[in-house]
């Protein structure tokens, strides 16, 4: 309980409802409004009812309000998912004032990996920090400690050197220089999708990365070190230069069977399988390019610091924990791919 002084008016919040004790404000008037406090008349007296103490899911509202000033569609989208599908199921109409750390602790038990739960205490936790400001409770539930959790259980597994050429020797009529690009410059799937040929200088062989999309929304790049110009591979130029080609004229560089950019990875991923499976090599998802990318040029000797900067990580030491197992060794070179450009089964 909170006391505030209103023109020498003594006023109190209860339950997160400011009400006038219609006292003066005095030390002893606070006090003795205090142990009235405890009396179940007093609440009937002034009129504080348990329903106006907010539900969980109400109090997680107004966090996804304040979150949609800031949050891309995207995000936005991720969070409302969870919202609806872990925390919504499991609380219910329950009021704020009901959770105990037990429950919290029984919450955490439904799930089974680590960056679900992340996402929901994004929501979850503000929520009880709105009910401690109201007034609602005196502490947060969150006082237990989080259990530990397995890995969300994916895989880095990039195709090999023989993998690799072999997707290359394929070419795929309309994805070919796509998963040559993303294999030769480690760009992420949604950056290639939003690339235009402005974006693209083959004479000086720079990418200037400036959107993405995702899940069919056009959008900034994920973090602002993402945002920037990394190297045009010389790898990667010959399947610039024929796709160019086929699209040059327009403003993006690839485009689906509708006639229009690449929105999402459903249909690569789709077409991608195909591939595979009609090249007896294991399925893997399109992201995993943007791994061969690092993978390839680190087992060849390539530098550290290059790579960290084309996959525009934070910093080196992000790169070196997850792509350590591939470095064969830390060179001052340049190295230049041993790959064969010249097949091209499936141009079309």
């Amino acid at each position: 309980m909170t006391f505030y002084n209103r023109n020498g008016v003594l006023y109190a919040r209860i339950n997160g409802q400011r009400v006038s004790t219609k006292l003066k404000d005095t030390k002893e008037n606070r006090k003795l409004f205090e142990s009235y406090a405890k009396n179940d008349e007093f609440f009937k007296k002034f009129d504080v009812k348990e329903n106006n103490i907010p539900t969980v899911i109400e109090l997680c509202e107004e966090v996804m309000k304040e979150k949609e000033k800031t949050l891309k569609p995207n995000s936005l989208h991720t969070y409302l998912c969870f919202l609806n599908s872990r925390i919504i199921p499991f609380f219910g109409k329950k009021k704020v004032t009901e959770i105990k750390p037990i429950d919290i602790k029984k919450w955490y038990g439904s799930f089974t990996d680590r960056s679900s739960v992340i996402t929901c205490e994004a929501i979850l936790k503000p929520a009880f920090e709105i009910a401690i400001l109201s007034e609602y409770i005196a502490t947060s539930p969150f006082i237990i400690k989080k259990p530990k959790y397995k890995d969300s259980g994916y895989e880095t597994k990039p195709f090999t050197h023989k993998e690799l050429q072999k997707i290359l020797d394929y070419n795929h009529y309309l994805i070919g220089n796509f998963l040559a690009i993303a294999c030769f410059t480690g760009m992420r799937t949604g950056e290639l999708f939003g690339l235009r040929w402005s974006d693209v200088d083959l004479k000086n062989r720079e990418i200037s990365i400036k959107q993405q999309f995702t899940k069919g929304y056009l959008q900034s790049p994920k973090t602002k070190k993402s945002k920037g110009i990394i190297d045009l591979p010389i790898e990667a130029l010959p399947y610039f230069e024929k796709q160019r080609l086929k699209t040059g004229l327009r403003e993006y560089i690839f485009y689906s069977p509708r006639n229009e950019p690449f929105k999402n990875t459903s249909y690569v991923n789709i077409l991608l399988k195909k591939i595979l499976k009609e090249l007896n090599i294991e399925e893997r998802s399109i992201y995993q390019t943007r791994h061969t990318f690092a993978s390839i040029r680190l087992s060849m000797g390539e530098r550290i610091e290059w790579v960290s900067y084309m996959l525009r990580h934070e910093s080196t030491d992000i790169t070196l924990k997850r792509y350590f197992k591939y470095i064969k060794e830390l060179d001052t070179r340049r190295v230049k791919l041993n790959f064969d450009l010249t097949q091209n089964r499936h141009t079309s």
